[in-house]
């Protein structure tokens, strides 16, 4: 049975919360179970403190440092990183922590989350290759504005495995591989899937897309699958050009573009007041649009993030805290644009490099001007920050092309549905394994793979 994560937009009992956020976990952990057996315990704080109790097990293992440990692992990526920086970055909100037992412990990837917060640190990288910037998306970008689109075709193959500490023989394994799906620049007639025999291989038009494997292991392997899709985009600059439909093909929008969607995209009094601020005087869609995008990518920096999971409104998280990763920015977003009034969709995949992928995240949006148009408040940012405009209008309408869509819904199950919870229930690149005795987090399991083609399209 699965945790009911609806019930997060519900408050935690006082002494619960206080035992929580103490790092008291044991002593939380009880007050829930003491809780959970009284027999007037209605059924929204019963699903709560379910939730809450499965969250709290996840918690500790993501931040492992302590200070000492968090410089010491710094001066391994950065020069002569010192305390002093360390203590003022986390004074300036820019290091997570945790008391656990009322010790401070730091998020595990807290040091490369200042790397890609801060251009100074960037620079003082220790390994050469990694202060390096790759050109490529920079070179795209002005290949796309004189030609008015552009067109890459991958091939790429992911795998996912228990590890070898977590592996129980001869039971039933089900795995997840998220995989192409049809999207406005991703045609469905150019989506090839290679998998085994044995998989699943779900609609092409599925919300959040994976091919499914269910095998009996005795010993530990591997679930691979190997794709090969075709990404096109079209430039445009929606404040010069004619209003025209960029994407004839895509998908309408519908009323679940302009909707809540319990517990993540909730317009809460917060929200509702800063698109207000936002929206000022302004009435007109594309240019109320531009306005949200302005405010996510100059008044939030890019960090890494927790496990979703564990951040219980992402888009309030964001605003308020004014910091988040692609995802964490591209639900903001989404969200204060579907509070407009602008239809608002999710895309997510993974980044495509000559010889690596990465997980990422971004938006689409609807004006009666141009149809759906992208938005990538993450790139955009980074545009921003470093001081590149063009950069920065760019991701205000378009995307390079150098992604595979996988998602096009938040916190959408896959086809078929994971038996156990999801280590991330909201929006999944990496893939999921399970047992019939239980789920894997993360920490878990191996996933990896590799660029096989990357070949631009010539027309």
């Amino acid at each position: 049975m699965r945790l009911p994560l609806n019930s997060l937009i519900y408050d935690l009992p006082d002494d619960i919360l206080k035992s929580k956020l103490a790092g008291d976990f044991e002593g939380a952990l009880r007050k829930i179970d003491a809780r959970l057996k009284k027999e007037n315990i209605t059924p929204m704080l019963r699903d709560r403190l379910t939730v809450e109790k499965g969250l709290i097990e996840r918690l500790e293992i993501r931040y492992p440092y302590t200070r000492e440990q968090a410089v010491e692992y710094a001066n391994t990526r950065i020069s002569n990183f010192t305390y002093e920086e360390f203590d003022a970055f986390e004074d300036a909100g820019d290091i997570d922590f945790i008391y656990v037992n009322g010790e401070k412990k730091y998020l595990s990837s807290c040091i490369g989350a200042l790397i890609k917060m801060h251009p100074h640190l960037h620079a003082r990288q220790v390994k050469e290759e990694d202060r390096i910037k790759d050109p490529t998306d920079k070179i795209a970008r002005t290949e796309m504005r004189e030609k008015g689109e552009l067109a890459y075709k991958f091939t790429m193959k992911r795998s996912i495995q228990v590890k070898d500490k977590c592996f129980i023989p001869n039971t039933v394994y089900t795995a997840h591989l998220p995989i192409p799906a049809a999207a406005a620049q991703q045609d469905a007639a150019k989506i090839e899937i290679k998998a085994d025999a044995d998989a699943f291989i779900p609609p092409v038009d599925e919300y959040q897309r994976a091919v499914c494997y269910k095998r009996f292991l005795s010993e530990n392997k591997p679930f691979e699958v190997t794709y090969t899709f075709e990404n096109r985009v079209k430039f445009v600059d929606p404040f010069k050009d004619t209003p025209h439909i960029v994407y004839p093909s895509a998908i309408a929008p519908c009323a679940d573009d302009l909707s809540e969607q319990v517990p993540q995209i909730t317009f809460t009094p917060y929200l509702k007041e800063l698109a207000k601020l936002i929206a000022g005087d302004e009435t007109r869609p594309l240019y109320l649009a531009k306005r949200v995008y302005d405010y996510v990518t100059q008044n939030v920096r890019y960090s890494f993030m927790r496990s979703y999971i564990l951040v219980e409104n992402h888009p309030e998280f964001t605003a308020i805290n004014q910091k988040g990763d692609c995802g964490m920015q591209t639900i903001l977003f989404i969200t204060l644009c579907r509070i407009l009034g602008i239809p608002a969709r999710w895309q997510s995949g993974r980044t495509v490099e000559k010889d690596d992928s990465g997980c990422h995240d971004w938006a689409q949006f609807y004006t009666e001007e141009f149809g759906w148009l992208f938005a990538d408040p993450s790139y955009g940012g980074g545009g921003w920050r470093n001081g590149d405009l063009e950069c920065w209008n760019f991701y205000f309408g378009n995307l390079d092309p150098f992604r595979m869509i996988a998602n096009r819904r938040y916190h959408t199950p896959f086809n078929p549905p994971k038996k156990h919870d999801y280590y991330d229930p909201y929006d999944n690149q990496d893939g999921e394994i399970e047992c019939e005795e239980r789920g894997f987090d993360t920490y878990d399991f191996i996933d990896d793979g590799e660029v096989l083609e990357y070949v631009k399209v010539e027309d």
